[in-house]
């Protein structure tokens, strides 16, 4: 199934706009003004990717131009001045990828339990941030969900792509489960919808997102999906398929450009995603 967006030329002129200014080389405000504004132009430019909305067939490419000079430091450091933290030598849980289990306007994610470095929004609080929370849940029965680089996304080896859901009227909804809580008591255990789970899984549970409101409904979303691509797996960018209705799944995503933001502040360097444009 292949969708556009309701006003490509609007959407092409915003995108024009934004590579154009990054291009330019910006100072770490106006990098930081591009973050905040939407980050698909600032990340699809930085990896050297370019594409007209006009075209309509599904594409995969591991990109693999150099960034434009300065460009990866001045991202770098706007993205931790929006708020994102490192969490070093922590365990916690990875849902990119997963399916999702609807129940009462929450979706429950089988996610992968993992150990070292990831990243996150800040999410402050009186007591700390991110990493303060997730440090604390290891003696007290939980894990936070956060991110890093699934190795099955990278390279032609792997088995994963990142799917581009562009923005438009039937936009779905998605999971957004960064910073999600995940309980301990649910490993190894069934649940509705996600089966049993292995010792080193967790069922997370995570906001529900509309494709069509805030950031998206600008931007467009991103979620995980097989490689090679797949044009049937679009289908999993419209609300016909992603509805976010109880007893329904729904897969893990982001706004565009959060997977490689995060991955650029994380590991210092773009992550070569495999990816899947319809």
């Amino acid at each position: 199934m292949k969708t556009r967006p309701a006003d490509p030329h609007a959407v092409e002129n915003q995108f024009d706009e934004w590579t154009k200014a990054v291009a330019r080389r910006p100072s770490r405000r106006k990098t930081l003004q591009l973050v905040s504004g939407g980050l698909l132009g600032a990340l699809l430019t930085s990896i050297g990717w370019k594409k007209s909305w006009a075209a309509s067939s599904t594409t995969s490419t591991a990109p693999t131009a150099s960034t434009p000079g300065g460009v990866e430091a001045d991202i770098a450091a706007a993205s931790a001045q929006t708020g994102l933290s490192i969490c070093r030598n922590q365990e916690y849980a990875l849902c990119t990828g997963v399916q999702c289990f609807v129940y009462n306007n929450v979706a429950y994610c089988r996610c992968n339990l993992l150990f070292g470095n990831s990243i996150s929004r800040k999410l402050s609080y009186p007591g700390g941030d991110v990493c303060t929370f997730n440090g604390k849940g290891s003696s007290n029965g939980y894990v936070v969900s956060t991110f890093s680089v699934p190795p099955s996304s990278v390279g032609q080896s792997g088995d994963q792509a990142l799917y581009f859901c562009p923005p438009t009227s039937n936009s779905g909804a998605f999971a957004s489960c960064d910073g999600g809580v995940c309980f301990a008591s649910t490993r190894g255990q069934s649940f509705p919808g996600l089966g049993r789970l292995g010792q080193d899984q967790i069922v997370c549970s995570c906001p529900i997102v509309s494709g069509t409101s805030g950031t998206a409904a600008k931007v467009g979303h991103q979620i995980f999906g097989p490689y090679p691509c797949q044009a049937s797996f679009f289908q999993n960018c419209t609300s016909a398929v992603a509805t976010g209705a109880n007893g329904t799944m729904l897969y893990e995503g982001a706004t565009t450009g959060s997977y490689e933001i995060g991955a650029l502040v994380l590991n210092g360097g773009l992550a070569h995603f495999n990816m899947c444009f319809p």
